[in-house]
């Protein structure tokens, strides 16, 4: 993988971060207090990252963002920590797998 690649690999990834964190401070807001500003936000920002996600697979990389050493270092619904993924490179559905699992 070129360096740019990565690098918007990363970008990626940690835009996946940032809007899950960001989804769980809205969730436990007071929804009479800003609450559907923050949910606007919310959305403009997951609609840049799948351009983001989108670029990443235009530059080649089709899968899970979490795979190091070729094993997958967090699944797509259900982490320890509640993470799930904002968006997605992957051409394989892993997502389908866990929900069976489930």
């Amino acid at each position: 993988m070129n360096q740019e690649t990565e690098n918007l690999l990363n970008r990626v990834k940690i835009g996946n971060d940032k809007l899950f964190h960001a989804w769980e401070q809205i969730r436990d807001m007071d929804r009479s207090t800003g609450w559907n500003e923050q949910m606007d936000k919310l959305s403009e920002a997951s609609k840049k990252l799948s351009g983001l996600c989108h670029q990443l697979k235009l530059a080649g990389y089709n899968d899970c963002l979490y795979i190091i050493d070729g094993k997958r270092t967090r699944k797509c619904l259900h982490n320890s920590d509640g993470f799930w993924c904002q968006v997605c490179s992957s051409d394989i559905k892993y997502w389908e797998a866990e929900i069976m699992e489930a």
